[in-house]
């Protein structure tokens, strides 16, 4: 691409914002990436990172880091007052090249994206504020103030305003944002911990009293979440507060000391009414926020990022149709919050918020039975890794569901991972480009081998073999072949000889003369 492009303008550099600056340098567009903070966050505010985000960092080239950097979770214990009521596994059942869940401070999460944008040269613009933008025709205009005070105009093509939940992108964009405030005010602490706790395990313990979270943060340290009583106010707690509500609800025997964070805050529950207006867009907490239960937040809005980085990168280097690719953002994302910001709701009012005696006593039976079913316990635990996710609307979905053969994963679900003897699926996807996985021998797909040669380094072709187990775990009996999205999403799939499905999603996000 030309150096003369002009950049893509992101506003906001958390995790959402750092991650769509990644994808999108590592495809060679130009980008600005500016935040109005003067430094970083030094606390650790989100901490889970699922299997879904990290396979979306294995496609960025940055999974080991975030590894090697990271607690691995086991388990997750649940008890009333001085009961153990469940012990089970974290990631039971997520089918994934990464099954497992990752406590990493987020703090730690953006050191680790503006470090490898850093040594590539896109370093985030500190105390840099958008005041102002408007739309002329395929240009964006922003203003920018700069700490000291000057203002700079700059034109983009694209705006993506991860800013936040009080985004100044969705207000000056006027979007509603749609939901309510939970009257509880939650606290919180960071404090190193004494006693029987596991730190590669969660803890969630309850009591006629109230509710207590506890997540490990980095060696020794531990996360605590609590309600507030109704008569107490905003201030941040004290650390006899957070004390007090381990010895009413918390597992026994638990001692907090050296607080490095104290904090309350109330929880809302909100999703954006649009998450794009003309070449202006939203994502992570500019677009939703819900509560931690579940702690979904952070790992919805690096997934929006992952979505929206490889649409506006094909746009910019001359590829698809472009209103097409647009518009299948929102499509594809919206409706993923939507149930996101519902269940963290569900979450919170069953687990934190509900301590009357009946509600007790039927929550607690249902958690002791519930937590001995495998079924039940693989399900709960493939929804939080954020693996279940499928797309079944928008433009891309829409133009190729109906003639995309053959079963699972269909058009719009999560490709699988497939392993052999050192050899990993995943260690091929990138998300700089699609991969055309081809299912037979060598001489099949000659004709679909052909038609890939013409998008060059958009297209990597992946030879998968014939083995039984391969060919089943993409649903063949046959020789076969799935096409997979920069974000790890089928995008269609067929038969041998079966190019017609193909050439319809090549048009919409491909093709180079199906530019709109």
């Amino acid at each position: 691409m030309p150096q003369t492009t002009p950049p893509v303008l992101i506003a906001g550099a958390g995790p959402t914002g750092l991650t769509l600056a990644t994808s999108l340098h590592l495809q060679g567009i130009p980008v600005r990436i500016i935040d109005k903070l003067p430094a970083p966050a030094a606390v650790s505010k989100a901490l889970a990172v699922w299997s879904g985000s990290l396979e979306g960092f294995a496609g960025l080239g940055l999974v080991d880091d975030f590894l090697s950097a990271g607690i691995r979770l086991t388990r997750l214990h649940m008890g009333d007052s001085a009961h153990e009521l469940a012990d089970m596994e974290i990631a039971e059942g997520v089918d994934s090249a990464f099954p497992f869940t990752l406590i990493l401070p987020q703090s730690h999460t953006e050191e680790i994206l503006a470090g490898r944008l850093a040594r590539a040269g896109v370093v985030v613009e500190r105390g840099v504020e958008l005041v102002d933008f408007h739309q002329i025709d395929d240009i964006v205009r922003a203003t920018l103030r700069h700490p000291d005070g000057r203002d700079e105009t700059l034109d983009v093509p694209f705006l993506a305003g991860c800013d936040g939940a009080r985004s100044t992108v969705r207000h000056k964009l006027d979007i509603p944002f749609e939901g309510y405030t939970e009257p509880e005010t939650f606290i919180l602490s960071d404090t190193r911990m004494d006693g029987p706790l596991d730190p590669t395990c969660i803890y969630i313990w309850w009591s006629a009293k109230g509710s207590v979270a506890l997540f490990p943060v980095v060696d020794g340290v531990w996360r605590t979440f609590a309600i507030r009583d109704e008569a107490s106010g905003e201030e941040p707690p004290t650390l006899a507060e957070i004390q007090a509500h381990l010895d009413a609800c918390g597992p026994r025997g638990v001692v907090a000391k050296d607080p490095t964070w104290l904090s309350a805050f109330r929880v809302n529950e909100r999703l954006a009414a649009a998450y794009r207006r003309g070449r202006v867009f939203l994502a992570g907490d500019a677009a939703h926020i819900h509560s931690p239960a579940g702690g979904q937040g952070m790992n919805t809005g690096i997934q929006d990022a992952l979505n929206l980085g490889w649409k506006i990168g094909a746009i910019l280097s001359g590829r698809g149709d472009s209103e097409a690719l647009l518009e299948s953002y929102e499509a594809e994302r919206r409706p993923v919050a939507r149930e996101v910001v519902a269940n963290a709701a569900r979450t919170m009012h069953l687990g934190m918020t509900s301590h009357g005696q009946a509600t007790r006593v039927v929550r607690d039976a249902l958690l002791s039975i519930a937590s001995r079913i495998p079924a039940v316990r693989r399900k709960i635990q493939v929804a939080m890794s954020e693996t279940a996710i499928a797309y079944e609307a928008g433009p891309l979905y829409a133009a190729v569901h109906r003639i995309s053969g053959g079963t699972g994963p269909a058009a719009g679900g999560r490709a699988k991972e497939v392993s052999r003897e050192g050899w990993s699926l995943w260690s091929f996807l990138s998300a700089t480009q699609h991969s055309l996985l081809l299912f037979g021998p060598p001489c099949a797909h000659a004709d679909l081998r052909a038609a890939a040669r013409r998008y060059g380094p958009a297209l990597d072709v992946i030879d998968m073999g014939t083995e039984p187990e391969v060919l089943e775990r993409y649903g063949f009996t046959a020789p076969g072949w799935v096409l997979v999205r920069p974000d790890q999403f089928v995008a269609a799939r067929g038969g041998e000889g079966e190019m017609g499905v193909f050439d319809v999603y090549a048009r919409l996000a491909l093709d180079p003369a199906a530019v709109g």
